[in-house]
Protein backbone atom coordinates (compact mmCIF):
# COMPACT_ATOMS: atom_id res chain seq x y z
CA UNK A 1 0.00 0.00 0.00
CA UNK A 2 2.75 2.42 0.91
CA UNK A 3 4.58 1.56 -2.31
CA UNK A 4 1.48 2.54 -4.30
CA UNK A 5 1.17 5.83 -2.44
CA UNK A 6 4.83 6.66 -3.13
CA UNK A 7 4.43 5.90 -6.83
CA UNK A 8 1.25 7.95 -7.12
CA UNK A 9 2.65 11.08 -5.51
CA UNK A 10 5.93 10.81 -7.37
CA UNK A 11 3.86 11.04 -10.56
CA UNK A 12 2.05 14.05 -9.10
CA UNK A 13 5.37 15.83 -8.55
CA UNK A 14 6.41 15.17 -12.13
CA UNK A 15 3.10 16.42 -13.52
CA UNK A 16 2.98 19.58 -11.39
CA UNK A 17 6.56 20.80 -11.72
CA UNK A 18 7.79 22.75 -14.75
CA UNK A 19 11.32 23.53 -13.57
CA UNK A 20 13.78 22.70 -10.85
CA UNK A 21 13.52 24.70 -7.62
CA UNK A 22 16.10 27.31 -6.73
CA UNK A 23 15.93 26.55 -3.01
CA UNK A 24 15.16 23.68 -0.65
CA UNK A 25 13.71 24.66 2.72
CA UNK A 26 13.81 22.13 5.55
CA UNK A 27 11.83 21.68 8.71
CA UNK A 28 14.07 20.41 11.51
CA UNK A 29 12.32 17.98 13.85
CA UNK A 30 11.33 14.79 12.09
CA UNK A 31 13.23 15.75 8.94
CA UNK A 32 16.87 16.49 9.78
CA UNK A 33 16.57 15.23 13.37
CA UNK A 34 14.83 12.05 14.50
CA UNK A 35 13.81 14.05 17.54
CA UNK A 36 10.21 12.93 17.94
CA UNK A 37 10.92 10.51 20.80
CA UNK A 38 12.85 13.20 22.70
CA UNK A 39 10.06 15.76 22.36
CA UNK A 40 7.34 13.21 23.10
CA UNK A 41 9.10 12.04 26.25
CA UNK A 42 9.62 15.63 27.45
CA UNK A 43 5.95 16.46 26.94
CA UNK A 44 4.92 13.29 28.77
CA UNK A 45 7.02 14.30 31.77
CA UNK A 46 5.42 17.73 31.85
CA UNK A 47 1.89 16.34 31.57
CA UNK A 48 2.33 13.49 34.08
CA UNK A 49 1.57 15.61 37.19
CA UNK A 50 -1.76 16.55 35.59
CA UNK A 51 -2.74 12.89 35.22
CA UNK A 52 -2.43 13.02 31.42
CA UNK A 53 -1.03 9.70 30.22
CA UNK A 54 -2.38 9.43 26.70
CA UNK A 55 -0.47 12.26 24.98
CA UNK A 56 0.05 11.64 21.26
CA UNK A 57 2.92 13.73 19.92
CA UNK A 58 2.13 12.96 16.30
CA UNK A 59 -1.06 15.04 16.53
CA UNK A 60 0.98 18.12 17.46
CA UNK A 61 4.10 17.82 15.31
CA UNK A 62 4.94 21.26 13.94
CA UNK A 63 3.14 23.19 16.69
CA UNK A 64 4.80 25.63 19.05
CA UNK A 65 5.46 24.13 22.49
CA UNK A 66 3.26 26.61 24.35
CA UNK A 67 0.37 25.98 21.96
CA UNK A 68 0.64 22.22 22.53
CA UNK A 69 0.60 22.62 26.30
CA UNK A 70 -2.37 24.96 26.24
CA UNK A 71 -4.39 22.73 23.92
CA UNK A 72 -3.69 19.50 25.83
CA UNK A 73 -4.38 20.99 29.26
CA UNK A 74 -7.60 22.66 28.15
CA UNK A 75 -8.66 19.38 26.56
CA UNK A 76 -8.13 17.75 29.95
CA UNK A 77 -10.35 20.30 31.66
CA UNK A 78 -7.53 22.48 32.97
CA UNK A 79 -7.54 26.28 32.70
CA UNK A 80 -3.88 27.34 32.80
CA UNK A 81 -2.99 31.02 32.69
CA UNK A 82 -0.43 32.48 30.30
CA UNK A 83 2.33 32.51 32.93
CA UNK A 84 1.78 28.88 33.87
CA UNK A 85 1.80 27.85 30.19
CA UNK A 86 5.08 29.71 29.70
CA UNK A 87 6.61 27.97 32.74
CA UNK A 88 5.56 24.53 31.52
CA UNK A 89 6.80 25.29 28.00
CA UNK A 90 10.18 26.31 29.38
CA UNK A 91 10.37 23.09 31.41
CA UNK A 92 9.44 20.97 28.40
CA UNK A 93 12.10 22.72 26.29
CA UNK A 94 14.71 22.17 29.01
CA UNK A 95 13.91 18.45 29.23
CA UNK A 96 13.92 18.01 25.46
CA UNK A 97 17.21 19.89 25.11
CA UNK A 98 18.86 17.60 27.68
CA UNK A 99 17.73 14.54 25.73
CA UNK A 100 18.84 16.01 22.40
CA UNK A 101 22.28 16.90 23.80
CA UNK A 102 22.70 13.36 25.09
CA UNK A 103 21.56 11.66 21.88
CA UNK A 104 22.05 14.11 18.95
CA UNK A 105 19.58 12.00 16.93
CA UNK A 106 20.55 13.39 13.52
CA UNK A 107 18.74 11.59 10.71
CA UNK A 108 20.84 8.94 8.92
CA UNK A 109 22.84 10.44 6.06
CA UNK A 110 21.50 13.90 6.83
CA UNK A 111 24.71 15.93 6.76
CA UNK A 112 26.17 14.38 3.58
CA UNK A 113 22.81 14.94 1.88
CA UNK A 114 22.76 18.60 2.93
CA UNK A 115 26.33 19.09 1.74
CA UNK A 116 25.50 17.59 -1.65
CA UNK A 117 22.29 19.61 -2.04
CA UNK A 118 24.01 22.87 -1.04
CA UNK A 119 26.13 22.65 -4.18
CA UNK A 120 23.03 22.96 -6.38
CA UNK A 121 20.38 24.69 -4.28
CA UNK A 122 20.10 27.48 -1.71
CA UNK A 123 19.22 25.77 1.58
CA UNK A 124 17.18 27.14 4.47
CA UNK A 125 15.76 26.02 7.81
CA UNK A 126 12.21 26.90 8.87
CA UNK A 127 11.38 25.19 12.14
CA UNK A 128 8.70 25.66 14.79
CA UNK A 129 11.35 24.73 17.34
CA UNK A 130 13.11 27.17 19.64
CA UNK A 131 16.19 29.16 18.74
CA UNK A 132 18.12 27.11 21.30
CA UNK A 133 17.16 23.78 19.72
CA UNK A 134 18.13 24.96 16.24
CA UNK A 135 21.43 26.38 17.51
CA UNK A 136 22.14 23.04 19.20
CA UNK A 137 21.57 21.12 15.95
CA UNK A 138 23.74 23.48 13.90
CA UNK A 139 26.59 23.49 16.44
CA UNK A 140 26.51 19.75 17.15
CA UNK A 141 26.70 18.88 13.48
CA UNK A 142 28.85 21.74 12.13
CA UNK A 143 26.41 22.60 9.37
CA UNK A 144 25.42 26.24 9.97
CA UNK A 145 27.37 27.33 6.89
CA UNK A 146 25.12 25.24 4.63
CA UNK A 147 22.01 27.37 5.28
CA UNK A 148 21.37 30.81 3.79
CA UNK A 149 18.36 31.44 6.02
CA UNK A 150 17.42 30.08 9.46
CA UNK A 151 14.08 30.88 11.09
CA UNK A 152 12.53 29.32 14.18
CA UNK A 153 9.33 29.50 16.16
CA UNK A 154 10.72 32.40 18.19
CA UNK A 155 10.99 34.49 15.01
CA UNK A 156 7.33 34.39 13.99
CA UNK A 157 4.02 35.48 15.44
CA UNK A 158 1.96 32.65 13.97
CA UNK A 159 2.93 28.98 14.12
CA UNK A 160 2.42 26.39 11.42
CA UNK A 161 -0.02 25.68 9.74
CA UNK A 162 -0.01 29.47 9.29
CA UNK A 163 2.24 30.28 6.30
CA UNK A 164 4.22 33.09 7.99
CA UNK A 165 7.48 31.19 8.55
CA UNK A 166 7.65 30.04 4.93
CA UNK A 167 6.66 33.39 3.47
CA UNK A 168 9.43 35.02 5.48
CA UNK A 169 11.93 32.35 4.44
CA UNK A 170 11.16 32.81 0.74
CA UNK A 171 11.58 36.57 1.17
CA UNK A 172 14.91 36.08 2.96
CA UNK A 173 16.13 33.91 0.08
CA UNK A 174 14.90 36.48 -2.46
CA UNK A 175 12.94 33.91 -4.42
CA UNK A 176 9.38 33.52 -5.59
CA UNK A 177 7.42 30.90 -3.61
CA UNK A 178 7.00 28.75 -6.72
CA UNK A 179 10.80 28.42 -6.91
CA UNK A 180 11.01 26.80 -3.47
CA UNK A 181 10.77 23.18 -2.46
CA UNK A 182 9.84 22.52 1.18
CA UNK A 183 10.68 19.31 3.06
CA UNK A 184 8.31 18.52 5.94
CA UNK A 185 7.27 15.61 8.14
CA UNK A 186 3.96 16.85 9.55
CA UNK A 187 0.52 17.77 8.27
CA UNK A 188 0.71 21.25 9.81
CA UNK A 189 4.02 21.91 8.07
CA UNK A 190 2.76 20.77 4.69
CA UNK A 191 -0.31 22.95 5.07
CA UNK A 192 1.90 25.90 6.01
CA UNK A 193 4.14 25.46 2.97
CA UNK A 194 1.20 25.03 0.64
CA UNK A 195 -0.50 28.15 2.01
CA UNK A 196 2.75 30.08 1.46
CA UNK A 197 2.71 29.06 -2.21
CA UNK A 198 5.67 26.67 -2.26
CA UNK A 199 6.22 25.16 -5.68
CA UNK A 200 6.46 21.66 -4.23
CA UNK A 201 6.42 20.01 -0.82
CA UNK A 202 8.21 16.77 -0.05
CA UNK A 203 6.94 14.72 2.88
CA UNK A 204 9.29 12.66 5.02
CA UNK A 205 7.62 9.52 6.32
CA UNK A 206 7.88 8.74 10.04
CA UNK A 207 5.96 11.22 12.15
CA UNK A 208 3.04 10.70 9.76
CA UNK A 209 2.31 7.97 7.24
CA UNK A 210 2.82 8.43 3.52
CA UNK A 211 -0.96 8.47 3.05
CA UNK A 212 -1.39 11.21 5.67
CA UNK A 213 1.33 13.34 4.10
CA UNK A 214 -0.13 12.88 0.63
CA UNK A 215 -3.57 13.73 1.94
CA UNK A 216 -2.22 16.97 3.41
CA UNK A 217 -0.87 18.00 0.01
CA UNK A 218 2.64 16.55 -0.27
CA UNK A 219 3.91 16.46 -3.85
CA UNK A 220 5.92 13.34 -3.04
CA UNK A 221 6.99 11.30 -0.02
CA UNK A 222 10.42 9.92 0.83
CA UNK A 223 11.47 7.70 3.70
CA UNK A 224 14.40 9.82 4.84
CA UNK A 225 16.30 12.97 3.90
CA UNK A 226 19.22 10.81 2.74
CA UNK A 227 17.03 9.86 -0.23
CA UNK A 228 16.49 13.45 -1.31
CA UNK A 229 19.54 14.10 -3.55
CA UNK A 230 18.89 11.02 -5.67
CA UNK A 231 15.16 11.63 -5.69
CA UNK A 232 15.60 15.18 -6.98
CA UNK A 233 18.08 14.06 -9.60
CA UNK A 234 15.54 11.56 -10.92
CA UNK A 235 12.51 13.85 -10.55
CA UNK A 236 14.03 16.82 -12.36
CA UNK A 237 16.15 15.04 -14.98
CA UNK A 238 15.79 17.12 -18.11
CA UNK A 239 13.69 19.77 -16.36
CA UNK A 240 14.27 23.47 -16.98
CA UNK A 241 16.08 25.35 -14.22
CA UNK A 242 15.63 29.07 -13.55
CA UNK A 243 18.85 29.20 -11.55
CA UNK A 244 21.21 31.85 -12.84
Amino acid sequence: MVRNVHAHIHCRLMSQTQHRPLAVVFDLDGVLLDSGPCHSSAFEEVFRPFGIRDFDYTQYAGWKTASVIEDVLRGAGQAPGAQRIAELAAEKSRLAREKLIALNPVAPGCIPALEQLSREYALALASSGSQASIALFLASNGCAHLFRSVLCGDDVNCAKPHPEIYRRTFAALHIEPRDAMVVEDAVAGIQSARAAGAGSVIGVEGTCSAAQLAGAGASAVIRGVNELPGFLCDAYAGAVSTRN
